[in-house]
């Protein structure tokens, strides 16, 4: 006789459909709940409102609705306007003087800030400052003599700086004066050492076949040179600080 084996009932054979079942229903039960929950809450809702029209009126809801939206506004961030002003701007690149008329310079200021530069009491040229805070001001009429040059920064908020540091400038384009007053001009001289004398304005620079000469504070000026045999061709160049020049020529003969 053959004996029957039985198998043991695998799991899922144990977790029968009516497990499935029981949590449906749970789950149903528990939506049902949330629903009953909201209707109490939005009928609550109806409610205090209907009462707040009968015995407070309409105004107090719309107050009540202005003090909700003004309650949230708080919550947001703030924005609040830059009302620092920039740093002044720095010019740089200045000579003390120039004999052209068109003066270019460079500075520097706060970055995508606006500069305007001042001629005097007189705005005259307005620029954008690049990225790198750099600007350049190129070909600027100056007046003949004192130029007083300045800027003023103006950010993207609108604040402006201080004045910056005012330049004086000076615009000459009249050449220096230069009197020879010995030797003179196209003379013979049987000793090989002479002396220049000469005058010229203060500040002004001499040079006598490209040697520099002292100038002293009312413009004079000595110096002694050897002559060659024959004849010698002497160059004499006055520069002042604005870098107008007069030259003179002297041609002299070394006859012992």
């Amino acid at each position: 006789m053959v004996k029957q084996r039985f198998r043991k009932p695998s799991m899922a054979v144990r977790f029968c459909p009516s497990a499935l079942m029981k949590k449906s229903s749970w789950l149903a039960r528990k939506e049902e709940k949330r629903n009953i929950r909201q209707a109490i809450f939005y009928g609550g809702l109806t409610i205090f409102l209907a009462l707040t029209i009968v015995f407070l009126g309409i105004p107090t809801l719309i107050k009540m609705a202005i003090f909700l939206g003004n309650l949230r506004a708080s919550s947001l961030p703030i924005e609040t306007k830059d009302t620092i002003p920039p740093n002044p701007p720095v010019l740089v690149s200045f000579p003390e003087a120039t004999n052209s008329a068109q003066f270019s310079f460079s500075g520097f200021a706060e970055p995508a800030s606006i500069v305007e530069i001042f001629l005097g009491a007189t705005p005259v040229r307005q620029i954008v400052v690049g990225n790198e805070g750099i600007f350049n001001i190129d070909n600027l009429s100056l007046n003949l003599g004192k130029n007083e040059i300045y800027a003023i920064t103006t950010d993207e908020s609108g604040n402006k700086s201080s004045e910056s540091e005012k330049i004086s400038v000076r615009y000459d384009n009249v050449p220096p004066n230069l009197e020879i007053i010995q030797p003179q001009d196209k003379t013979t001289w049987e000793t090989s050492k002479i002396e220049i004398i000469g005058k010229t304005e203060p500040e002004v620079t001499i040079l006598i076949n490209n040697h520099l000469v002292i100038v002293d504070g009312e413009g004079n000026f000595k110096y002694s040179l050897s002559l060659s045999l024959e004849e010698n061709i002497i160059k004499i160049i006055a520069t002042d600080r604005a870098g107008n020049q007069t030259d003179k020529n002297l041609t002299l003969t070394y006859s012992p």
